[in-house]
């Protein structure tokens, strides 16, 4: 099987396939489409606290390695929580680590208390886990809107995404796409038909 059809069949792995691939520390291409899966999720995740492109690329490839190398010394226990909530413990570390590193930075530059407030409001563990779940709920619907855009022609997932995702007025869409309003929200209804019967399976697979 060549790299290219193995990362295809990635996209319906679920996470237990996926984690009894990365048992093999040759395994490259589960390695890659590991990244590929969780990377992006983790860097939003990350720069919703603030921390710029590089640091949030950071703490994302900071948080995959040590979740790697935790799985492999047999650290992780499924039974004991999800892949999300392991990969959150890691990724809140990471980012809290990175803003403590600023902040005290910031503090001695203009020695003043103002300087920390972020510092508090980030450390707020509610905070930051409503934040994940917000993350993780949008990975799992944009790779349900990819599904999507293999079963619809392109035309209405266009109107969908204009509207229903990008929150366009429908009259608006419908003069850019030559459509009336009542054909803009009939695809709407039907892409979001499909969206729920595939979120199901794409939560379990993540």
């Amino acid at each position: 099987m060549t790299d290219k059809q193995e990362s295809t069949d990635f996209k319906t792995m679920t996470s237990t396939s996926l984690l009894e691939g990365l048992k093999d520390p040759n395994n490259q291409v589960i390695w890659r489409n590991f990244v590929e899966r969780y990377r992006p999720m983790l860097e939003r995740y990350a720069r919703r606290f603030g921390l710029g492109a590089a640091d949030a690329q950071d703490a994302a490839q900071v948080t995959l390695i040590a979740f790697n190398d935790s799985y492999r010394q047999g650290k992780y226990d499924r039974e004991k929580g999800r892949l999300r909530v392991w990969l959150f413990g890691i990724a809140r570390n990471q980012i809290r680590g990175v803003v403590r590193k600023r902040a005290k930075q910031e503090f001695q530059a203009a020695q003043s208390d103002s300087q920390t407030d972020f510092f508090a409001r980030i450390t707020d563990e509610d905070e930051m886990e409503k934040a994940w779940e917000a993350e993780w709920r949008q990975a799992v619907l944009q790779n349900c809107l990819e599904e999507v855009r293999q079963e619809f022609d392109a035309k209405t997932i266009q109107a969908f995404e204009m509207f229903a995702w990008k929150g366009r007025p429908a009259t608006e869409v419908g003069e850019e796409l030559g459509m009336s309003p009542n054909a803009i929200f009939i695809c709407k209804h039907r892409v979001m038909k499909r969206i729920r019967e595939l979120l199901p399976k794409m939560e379990e697979i993540w």
